[in-house]
């Protein structure tokens, strides 16, 4: 019945992500300053689910006490299992239906204005927007909406999980070294979106994602968000990933800052 969860929640061993626990990708990930700025933890709920349910699945998920003694979150400058459950959670649906990088193909065009023919970002004047700096014209593509760039993508497009991925890389942590070039920032976006999203065929021929994405937000019972903390920053996301065919939730937390993960956790 709607509105009543009998969903129970196990635990997940952590996954060896073949593409993010590249040396190659989390050698990308201490330059940008966001190693060490997120985490990803695996769960499994008991219960058939219809996307109709997301927002009681995901109710429940983060009222649950066994979620809330395994859930690692931000404390202070550093992560935690803080045995919170929530008070209040929102939820908002992502798009997520991405199935080539060539939704990436316009910030490749000289004429677009984000590189040059030679393939490197095209500087700017350096300003501040939401305590990041921008100074080129790709940062300003993703922050700066009185730019002409930034109008290269649709707000829905903007708001695609493959699109949050790739801004989420591109403005980095608090001490991040910027790329010249767009490709190692595509690599590490395509890397990430292959490890956490599954494609499936359809009519034998016809391929799409079947990872529902969800954004969240949830608070405590003081009404102080924790996933993520301080949510108001463009750059403190949460996301749960739901696998319906396998009812596995996965979560992704990012932090801005200067963070690392302790062998507690």
């Amino acid at each position: 019945m709607e509105g009543v969860s009998n969903y129970t929640f196990v635990p997940l061993a952590s996954k060896n992500y073949v593409g993010i626990n590249n040396k190659t990708t989390q050698s990308l990930f201490s330059k940008w300053g966001i190693r060490g700025n997120f985490v990803i933890q695996h769960f499994s709920f008991n219960e058939p689910f219809q996307q109709y349910q997301k927002y009681l699945l995901v109710d429940a998920f983060f009222k649950d006490n066994i979620i809330g003694k395994e859930l690692i979150t931000m404390q202070g400058n550093h992560w935690a299992k803080q045995g919170i459950t929530s008070s209040v959670v929102e939820v908002k649906p992502v798009p997520c239906s991405v199935l080539s990088m060539s939704f990436f193909d316009k910030l490749k065009d000289p004429e677009n204005g984000i590189v040059y023919k030679t393939g490197t970002i095209c500087k700017r004047y350096d300003t501040e927007i939401d305590n990041i700096l921008v100074s080129d014209n790709l940062r300003g593509m993703l922050l700066d909406e009185e730019c002409p760039e930034y109008n290269l993508y649709t707000k829905d497009e903007r708001e695609e999980f493959i699109f949050r991925i790739f801004q989420m890389l591109v403005l980095g942590g608090i001490l991040c070294q910027h790329e010249d070039k767009l490709d190692p920032y595509l690599d590490a976006t395509k890397t990430i979106y292959k490890d956490l999203i599954r494609v499936e065929k359809q009519n034998d021929s016809d391929l799409s994602v079947s990872t529902l994405v969800l954004e969240v937000v949830v608070k405590d019972s003081k009404n102080q968000a924790y996933f993520p903390c301080k949510p108001s920053h463009i750059q403190n996301i949460g996301f749960l990933l739901v696998y319906n065919k396998t009812r596995e939730i996965t979560t992704f937390l990012h932090q801005y800052g200067e963070y690392c993960l302790s062998g507690e956790v």
